[in-house]
């Protein structure tokens, strides 16, 4: 398996991509490439491949651990099976794992970072401030500064299906004559027919990944989704899936069923009560990608649980979970306490 880093081609600094200006930039010389600039730049580009840097070593299986050397300072890098890019511990260089980026593991594309880190901190402080109850550790600058952006993998799906729906209509109407009271009731057999094009369904496709916050943070906009480059990986961290689209089948064909079933029966406004006799789905085409999409991700651990802040790197939207520091909730309840247990006894005091 190889490991790739792309190099400034004035002073051999490392090229980190940019969300802001979606181009490359060397964070020794300063100097910024865009992408043509640096294919140009990098004739290996087209192989993605750098043989000088290639070693790998494997630990036995069950350890699902690898061992890569960085390019740059020569140290071992530990990596699991789905780390597709990372830092060197030790000279902080970013590499890209391409040889976990082979075969069925190389994504069709990605959407790459939008936002940056320090746009991502500020959102983070925003969306804290005012909750009085957080431990001081969880928004200090030395957490703050483990926000990490991270391509997590995810399975997109275009869908396009036929859809069968027959129901029974009943309708009433009632109306009084005299002391007579009358109940008309008109049944109808009514039946839809029509073809659904369902767009951009997103799944995680990462087990090991909180399923909850990286669903919280959808949607992507899909339409400025690019073709895979390993380069837009340079600078950030990387997963690869190990979900398969099998996986979500089953799940993906009862949201679709229901959608379409939901389209036809909003079709049928001039009835008051329906019952549905049958409903199918048929002739249905998928079209996949396996997509990276970018997230601003920091963790933090408190009495034992693991809370989260994930942003979409691409739109903003954020999904979180806040830990309770308990010593400021229980004196500030205590104060409270005694503060009102002062009035009561102050008033009782006056009314004597």
């Amino acid at each position: 398996m190889s490991v790739l880093t792309y190099k400034c081609p004035n002073c051999g600094g490392s090229l980190i991509f940019q969300p802001k200006t979606q181009q490359y930039a060397c964070e020794y010389c300063l100097s910024e490439f865009d992408q043509t600039a640096l294919d140009a730049s990098t004739p290996e580009a087209d192989s993605h491949v750098n043989e000088d840097a290639a070693l790998h070593e494997e630990v036995p299986q069950e350890e699902e651990i690898s061992l890569y050397t960085c390019p740059s300072c020569g140290a071992q890098i530990a990596a699991d099976p789905t780390t597709a890019a990372t830092f060197c511990y030790y000279c902080h260089n970013p590499i890209v794992l391409f040889g976990q980026l082979s075969g069925d593991q190389m994504p069709s594309h990605i959407v790459p970072f939008q936002i940056t880190k320090e746009e991502a901190k500020e959102q983070f402080l925003a969306w804290i401030r005012g909750k009085t109850y957080l431990p001081p550790a969880f928004y200090s600058p030395a957490q703050i500064e483990r926000l990490s952006g991270i391509y997590f993998p995810y399975w997109t799906l275009d869908c396009t299906l036929q859809a069968d729906l027959h129901t029974t209509a009943r309708d009433l109407r009632v109306w009084r004559s005299h002391d007579t009271e009358y109940t008309e009731t008109k049944t109808y057999a009514i039946h839809r027919l029509g073809e659904i094009s369902l767009k951009e369904l997103t799944r995680n496709a990462l087990q090991k990944s909180q399923g909850r916050m990286l669903e919280g943070i959808l949607p992507f906009d899909l339409k400025k989704a690019q073709p895979f480059r390993p380069s837009f990986l340079s600078g950030f961290q990387a997963e690869v899936k190990d979900l398969e689209k099998e996986t979500f089948l089953q799940s993906l064909k009862e949201e679709t069923d229901c959608y379409a079933k939901s389209l036809l029966s909003h079709t049928i406004t001039s009835h008051q009560h329906l019952t549905t006799d049958s409903f199918r789905t048929y002739n249905v085409q998928h079209k996949w990608h396996y997509t990276l999409l970018p997230v601003w991700i920091l963790t933090y651990q408190h009495q034992q649980e693991t809370y989260y802040f994930a942003m979409n790197g691409q739109t903003g939207e954020i999904c979180g979970r806040l830990p309770i520091h308990m010593r400021k909730l229980v004196f500030t309840c205590a104060s409270i306490f005694a503060a009102i247990t002062a009035g009561i006894t102050l008033l009782g005091g006056l009314l004597l």
